[in-house]
């Protein structure tokens, strides 16, 4: 799909052409098969089909991994918003908290729906991402 054959349609916005209240974009339940799009007035229940040759609505796919760029900030370690583990270990063999340092690790949830965790050592700022278990 070419981006800009759209674009002039996209930033438009519609409104009912019996009240002149904005007309939002909702996706129906079709009982014979697909469900489909369109645009619904909240005031007076005027619907109008989305055309497939005019899309209101699209989807835009990221395939990059940016947790890694968020843990990358140097910053990261003196955020005091972000929750600390003492009782988590640093993974990296060379890091003080293995020999007498008190161990402090910030913990970014990254991923809510799986439940995974970025992590950074305080003390040495190795990062690493880890799952979580399931018993």
């Amino acid at each position: 799909m070419d981006p800009n054959k759209y674009s002039s349609e996209i930033l438009k916005m519609k409104f009912c052409p019996l009240c002149k209240n904005v007309l939002y974009s909702i996706e129906e339940d079709s009982s014979k098969g697909d469900p489909f799009a369109v645009q619904n007035c909240r005031k007076c229940e005027y619907k109008e089909k989305i055309s497939p040759d005019h899309p209101v609505v699209y989807e835009h796919v990221l395939r990059e991994d940016t947790s890694a760029k968020l843990v990358l900030n140097p910053y990261l370690k003196h955020d005091p918003t972000l929750p600390r583990f003492t009782e988590i270990q640093c993974p990296a063999p060379e890091c003080p908290s293995r020999t007498g340092t008190k161990g402090d690790v910030v913990g970014v949830k990254i991923d809510r729906q799986n439940v995974i965790w970025m992590y950074q050592c305080a003390n040495c700022d190795t990062t690493w991402k880890q799952n979580a278990q399931t018993s």
